[in-house]
């Protein structure tokens, strides 16, 4: 994964838990993020060393940890570098993660060795989606629910996940969310 992603897991733990805390969950996963470069790639194993960290640290399940990291991801690190360049991808949360493969597809062309998970979207109603994850990595279903719940923030929509299924495929990982965007109140 690219250091993007462990400078955006340095700056929601220390949002919970201040510097102190992220010097003990950094420790802990052997991980010196001084080294990380946002635009570099580095090995999985320092995105799960540290979830496991994090959840140790705040007594929680890696999947919550996940999916507060998710949520986050959206709403501080995309939110405040790219979100003019995610509402290109669409006007509307279903529109955007009916499109969230081609800037998946144009990160692959920059960087080598990129391997960016697929999502394939079924429209069931104008309102109603289901969201098919697929990826080489395994674990990150949590981490795709905080998502969801970030663009649904970004788009001032509510999306509620209906329903969940683990897929069973011979390597990696394959989620099916049900997605509901709920009328505005």
């Amino acid at each position: 994964m690219y250091g993007m992603i462990h400078k955006s897991i340095h700056g929601m733990v220390v949002e919970h838990l201040g510097e102190e805390g992220w010097k003990k969950i950094a420790d802990q996963a052997e991980v010196d993020e001084q080294h990380l470069l946002s635009m570099e790639s580095y090995d999985d194993h320092i995105v799960y060393d540290l979830v496991e960290a994090a959840a140790d640290c705040m007594n929680l399940k890696p999947s919550q940890i996940l999916e507060n990291f998710g949520e986050h991801f959206v709403k501080k690190t995309l939110s405040n570098n790219y979100q003019n360049l995610l509402k290109n991808f669409g006007q509307t949360s279903f529109e955007l993660l009916d499109n969230l493969n081609k800037p998946h597809a144009s990160i692959k062309t920059t960087f080598t060795g990129y391997r960016p998970p697929t999502f394939t979207v079924r429209y069931i109603m104008l309102d109603e989606i289901d969201l098919i994850y697929e990826s080489e990595r395994i674990g990150l279903s949590p981490f795709v629910r905080g998502l969801l719940t970030g663009i649904a923030y970004l788009y001032g929509e509510s999306l509620v996940i209906a329903y969940e299924e683990k897929i069973d495929v011979p390597s990696g990982e394959q989620t099916l969310f049900r997605v509901v965007r709920e009328p505005p109140k």
